[in-house]
């Protein structure tokens, strides 16, 4: 058996094949439809690009490559060589490289040619930042070797359409990668600022998404502007403080009698949120086609996270224990997210918490306070940050609940979770050191 990348020279261009051989009878061969600037740019030795290299994405061709090879070891340890068949490798092929366009066995569709050669000599960062929106919503990137998840990729658009908006305000008609340094930011945070009014952690989320294109640019060899990694072009942010539901809000929710089903069904959606710590798009996944599973008599939610790509396991406690015993063993149908939005508000006023609740957050550079009744300000992100922080004040240690929560740090963390200075040191003068 013998497996090859290897150069198919043209008059103007060369691009990356692959083939596979396995006795006389039995072969496969296929283009990754990997265009290179330069044969120099190839290292046939080790079937791979040579870098640093003057083609554009040399390291997700590698990449690419890699990932290709790591699967056909996989397939053929799994498999005995002697029977694996071709199209079952045709599928893999055409899976790892994206060619889906066209019949399998034409392989003609060409995923990484959208004018590749002139993304190679242009420096507009508009054109790149709309490529890589493309691209890597089908291909998986190389730091996270995943596909951009759907919420990344809607927020990256959200920040391409403010820039775009910024430009148009500015009356500039080109960005290029050069352009972006200490004038551009300054002028861009005074726009966000002073002209939208933008709050403060949303121009922050802006700054980051131009910092990581940006990024993604210069590890490809695109451009050489280094000035979005100095410390003045910062993510600006806040620590905000959103409201969480204590034990005793979320029991007279539980406790509500709602006769619209769509009413019960959003409520309980909410509960099992505030009793796992899902986000909501995870949560409304499960929902879809949800996997219980039983261990010494203990049940678990068993969850794949979109953001992180880790499963977790989650007990199933008394709460939605009660869900699932009033609805005879089974999970609230799945309704969409704004469907629940709209209800939750109506939810816990009838629950009774309209408490005022002094909401603080920074708008047009300006600190914004808003006293309303504490319902107004609930979501479905609410739900998360209740989980983590009832769970914290009942005892259960940070990094245990980060493991389901996802938070990276506790610094992170403990911004996120809303521990209030009395309650929590109250909590800690119960250890014996403290009194």
């Amino acid at each position: 058996m013998k497996t090859k990348f290897y150069l198919r020279k043209g008059s103007e261009k060369s691009t990356i094949q692959f083939e596979f051989r396995h006795g006389k009878n039995s072969r496969f061969r296929a283009s990754t439809n990997f265009v290179i600037n330069s044969d120099k740019d190839w290292d046939g030795n080790r079937q791979k690009m040579k870098l640093p290299s003057s083609t554009f994405n040399a390291k997700l061709i590698n990449s690419k490559l890699s990932e290709f090879e790591n699967q056909l070891n996989d397939l053929l340890y799994k498999e005995n060589e002697k029977d694996l068949e071709i199209d079952t490798l045709k599928i893999m092929f055409a899976k790892v490289f994206n060619i889906f366009e066209k019949p399998i066995s034409k392989f003609q569709s060409n995923p990484f040619s959208e004018n590749q050669k002139d993304l190679d000599t242009n420096k507009d960062f508009i054109k790149y930042y709309e490529w890589f929106l493309e691209f890597y919503s089908k291909n998986n990137s190389p730091f996270s070797k995943k596909i951009l998840t759907k919420g990344t990729l809607n927020t990256l658009k959200s920040s391409l359409n403010v820039v775009k908006k910024f430009l148009i305000y500015k009356k500039i008609k080109n960005l290029n990668f050069d352009d972006i340094n200490r004038g551009f930011y300054n002028e861009f945070i005074d726009y966000l600022t002073n002209e939208k009014k933008y709050t403060k952690n949303y121009i922050g989320t802006v700054i980051q998404k131009l910092k990581t294109v940006m990024g993604y640019a210069y590890d490809e060899d695109k451009h050489t502007n280094l000035e979005f990694k100095k410390n003045y072009f910062s993510k600006v942010t806040e620590v905000i403080n959103h409201p969480y539901l204590n034990q005793d809000e979320l029991l007279r929710i539980e406790n509500l009698v709602l006769n619209d089903e769509e009413l019960n069904i959003a409520r309980d959606i909410f509960l099992i949120g505030c009793n796992t710590g899902l986000r909501i798009g995870d949560l409304l996944n499960f929902l879809k086609k949800p996997e219980i599973i039983t261990q010494d008599e203990t049940q678990f939610i068993r969850i794949k996270q979109s953001k992180t790509s880790n499963f977790v396991v989650i007990p199933i406690n008394s709460v939605i224990k009660r869900i699932l015993d009033k609805r005879e063993g089974n999970l609230p149908k799945y309704i969409h997210q704004n469907t629940i939005n709209e209800h939750l508000k109506s939810i816990c006023k009838r629950a009774d918490i309209k408490e005022n609740y002094k909401f603080i957050r920074t708008e047009g550079g300006t600190q914004v306070e808003r006293l309303e009744p504490k319902y107004k300000f609930i979501c479905t992100h609410t739900a998360r940050r209740s989980f983590c922080t009832n769970a914290y004040y009942s005892g259960i240690p940070p990094h245990d609940i980060m493991a389901i929560s996802g938070h990276k740090t506790e610094k992170i963390f403990f911004n996120y979770i809303k521990v209030e200075k009395e309650v929590n040191a109250l909590r800690i003068s119960k250890y014996a050191f403290l009194q």
